[in-house]
């Protein structure tokens, strides 16, 4: 049964993307503030910019996988949230990938740190496991343009794709 969620969720989703109509930047809406982050303004969002994403977390604790047009995976974890997530004053944009083996292990510290000093968008770090990782924090204490989070979203993907070339490979 689950396996059949999971698959009407993956159809549903490329369905959904293959009809959306590419990303405007000059779209009227992408100057709307969006007083908080929440689940429906940040996938109205995700929609925009052509990406798929599923609900994880809790209600208290919101979170998305998500699957950008790149096909590039990662997750948004919502921060400082009330009225059990309806209301987040922060998301935190992560990427994780597999620890490399052999010579790029021993190469992924110094290669991170040059990623980093190259390239001040997100954060590359080493997770306490050796698992490389990628993050973008952003904060909505005052509202958040849509336009805005789309690219910084759009970004991220982009700056996940170099992690991967740069760093990982």
């Amino acid at each position: 049964m689950r396996l059949v969620a999971s698959l009407a969720f993956a159809c549903a989703a490329a369905s959904a993307a293959a009809q959306a109509p590419p990303w405007n930047p000059a779209a009227p809406e992408n100057r709307q503030v969006l007083p908080a982050f929440n689940y429906a303004s940040v996938e109205s969002v995700l929609t925009q910019i052509g990406a798929r994403f599923e609900r994880r977390g809790t209600a208290d604790r919101p979170a998305l996988n998500i699957i950008f047009p790149s096909n590039r995976r990662a997750a948004i974890v919502f921060g400082n949230c009330e009225r059990q997530g309806a209301a987040c004053r922060a998301i935190s944009i992560q990427a994780i990938w597999a620890r490399p083996a052999g010579a790029a292990a021993a190469r992924l510290p110094q290669s991170i740190q040059a990623f980093n000093q190259r390239y001040a968008f997100s954060r590359a770090y080493l997770l306490a496991d050796g698992r490389p990782a990628l993050q973008r924090y952003l904060t909505a204490d005052y509202g958040f343009i849509r336009g805005n989070l789309a690219v910084n979203l759009l970004v991220f993907a982009n700056q996940s794709e170099r992690f991967a070339a740069e760093v990982l490979r």
